[in-house]
């Protein structure tokens, strides 16, 4: 993985002399001391402010009440509340998705589909396909085992029951350079460090699934995708103990030879609390981890080979016939993953399908941003403060304010794509990252019939999905970085666009802040006399 060199005097124009080097540096010393400004927030969020212990410089407001205008045409528009350092350049990490996202629905379509491609050099007689199998990729990102098998079917479908030849993998739709990334941590094998590829399969990861046997004291393990010349080595032990830090006393080793086979290890104790778990872990060799897949899948699904494949390297002037064109899942459904989920790699590949597609060259970071900036100039939104160096939020440097990461959800609810955004947000305390938020909060209003006639008449012009009481929120966590983005339907039925950064090198007491800021917004606290 190359690390990406950071234009110094970029980064310190942006936010101002007294940036360091960290994650996410805290804004420039440009605003006024705490005590002189603060009081301009709402009560209960300044009070939260000086809770936190986390300086009031190092956070970015904005909110915006949303109003739905009929005439002189039909759409939304926003009305200013609260705004503190709301032009600040923050690092957003993995809210900027939803620039991402939405970007992506509105220049693809929200029903485009990614197509992977089998290809061949040879001819089907008799059943038997004898030549080489190239497999071409577009940046699916979830091209997952189920998808394989779909594909891998339809190759039946045209009579093929066994396969003589070697694999081929395709995969310049994409530059090399798509891996470079300002970020990287001590953890390269973790699955939010998975780098985008043209040829994505299963997120290039390996799961593995925990379940214990109290009765023999014994682990078992199941790993997927399934693979072939794969073999797990389980040394695990059932100790006592609670699941909070369930892999503190495992160690695991993950190997492969030339010949394509792998070897995970496992060694430690597993603690009883645990009733089942998984790990994540990514592929060093995405080579092998595909073409061990694809074989084992081929198998699944009734196939044989003359011979067992091994990888060929691809020459683009061979010349190859397609044979089977498989259609991925819809980009809506991908973006609920991204949103909902926070997945990264999926989110750089949505970020480069939009150059491929609208250049018709392999992508690279460059172009991707280039088609989304322009995106945003067709909609006449100018960011001058704006980064993006993946679109996923694992970086250093992306930039963008709270100001304009609200212009972007107004955006949002005037798109054609509105109600699959609005399903992808993570819905506090129900799903996604946001559902362990708010609890208790959510749980305790039961609102009367006459709350309920009020909710009801104040969204009736609203999408379906800003329809309910409760906070719909992507957020974003960084080493130095807490952020939310997201819409509010308060109890009375007053929808609100809500951003908030807080970049600071210790952030951990972040989510009070964003908490009391959306509870105030839950109930109504714009309408209060005092804010």
């Amino acid at each position: 993985m190359k690390l990406i060199a950071v234009n110094t005097f970029l980064i310190f124009s942006l936010l101002g002399a007294g940036t360091t080097t960290c994650l996410a540096s805290p804004p420039a010393g440009k605003t006024a001391p705490h005590s002189e400004k603060i009081s301009h927030l709402p009560d209960s969020i300044a009070k939260s402010i000086k809770k936190s212990g986390i300086s009031s410089q190092s956070v970015s407001i904005s909110i915006d009440k949303i109003s739905y205008k009929n005439q002189p045409e039909k759409s939304f528009s926003t009305s200013n509340l609260v705004d503190w350092q709301e032009n600040l350049p923050m690092n957003p990490a993995s809210t900027i998705k939803l620039l991402t996202s939405l970007a992506a629905m509105e220049v693809l379509g929200p029903q485009y589909r990614w197509k992977t491609d089998l290809l061949t050099n040879g001819k089907i007689q008799n059943g038997l396909l004898k030549g080489d199998l190239l497999i071409r990729g577009s940046g699916d990102p979830k091209l997952i085992p189920e998808e394989i098998n779909k594909m891998l079917l339809n190759l039946q479908g045209l009579g093929v029951r066994k396969i003589d030849g070697q694999l081929i993998i395709d995969r310049s739709a994409y530059e090399n350079s798509v891996k470079d990334t300002s970020f990287i941590d001590s953890d390269p094998t973790r699955a939010y460090n998975a780098t985008p590829d043209a040829l994505l399969f299963a997120f290039n990861s390996f799961s593995f699934e925990f379940y214990p046997n109290s009765q023999n004291n014994l682990v078992f393990i199941k790993q997927s995708p399934r693979m072939a010349n794969f073999k797990i080595d389980n040394n695990l032990k059932i100790i006592e103990g609670a699941c909070a830090d369930w892999k503190k006393d495992i160690s695991m080793s993950l190997t492969n030879s030339k010949n394509g086979a792998w070897t995970a290890v496992f060694n430690g104790a597993y603690p009883s609390g645990c009733q089942n778990a998984t790990w994540n872990v990514v592929a060093s060799d995405s080579d092998s981890f595909f073409t061990q897949s694809f074989i084992a899948a081929w198998e699944d699904v009734g196939g044989t080979w003359v011979k067992k494949p091994t990888l060929k390297s691809y020459d683009p002037k061979s010349e190859f016939k397609p044979i089977v064109t498989h259609f991925g899942v819809p980009l809506y459904e991908s973006v609920k993953d991204i949103n909902k989920l926070s997945n990264n790699v999926m989110a750089r590949q949505v970020m480069l399908t939009m150059a491929l597609e609208k250049t018709g060259k392999p992508s690279n970071a460059n172009n991707s941003m280039k088609v989304l900036k322009d995106w945003l100039q067709s909609n006449q939104l100018n960011m001058p403060e704006l980064v993006i160096e993946n679109g996923s939020g694992l970086s250093r440097i992306e930039r963008i304010s709270s100001k304009n990461l609200n212009q972007v959800l107004l955006l949002g609810l005037n798109s054609s794509s509105k109600d699959y955004f609005l399903e992808s947000l993570p819905i506090a305390g129900f799903d996604g990252t946001m559902r362990h938020r708010l609890l208790d909060k959510l749980r305790k209003y039961v609102p009367n019939r006459k709350e309920i006639a009020t909710l009801e008449k104040n969204t009736i012009d609203f999408p379906v999905g800003l329809k309910k009481y409760g906070a719909y929120i992507k957020t974003g966590s960084l080493v130095d970085v807490r952020s939310i983005a997201g819409y509010v339907v308060s109890r009375s039925g007053n929808v609100y666009a809500v951003t908030s950064f807080i970049n600071d090198p210790n952030p951990r007491n972040g989510g009070v802040i964003h908490d009391a800021i959306l509870s105030w917004l839950l109930d109504d606290g714009p309408s209060s006399s005092k804010h």
